[in-house]
């Protein structure tokens, strides 16, 4: 029984590539850390290629159409 080139091959290249993946240096992942800041009505934090801003409105009361005592104002001219 003899092995032919073109059985051979496909065993050595997965043989190259089990090689390959062992010896690949494994994903040396630095730590990203959050700084936040916070400005009143918004926050924004920020970190290596992200930034997230966070703002909230400030509270408003409703337009007053009544005048002092509670007379509308069309009422006083």
């Amino acid at each position: 029984m003899t092995i032919k080139l073109r059985q051979l091959a496909p065993l050595v290249a997965a043989g190259a590539a089990a090689l390959a993946v062992s010896l690949a240096p494994s994903a040396g992942a630095t730590p990203n850390p959050v700084d936040c800041l916070d400005k009143g009505g918004a926050t924004m934090c920020q970190k290596n290629g992200h930034a997230r801003i966070h703002a909230t409105p400030p509270a408003t009361s409703p337009q007053q159409s009544f005048g002092f005592n509670g007379i509308p104002m069309w009422v006083l001219g």
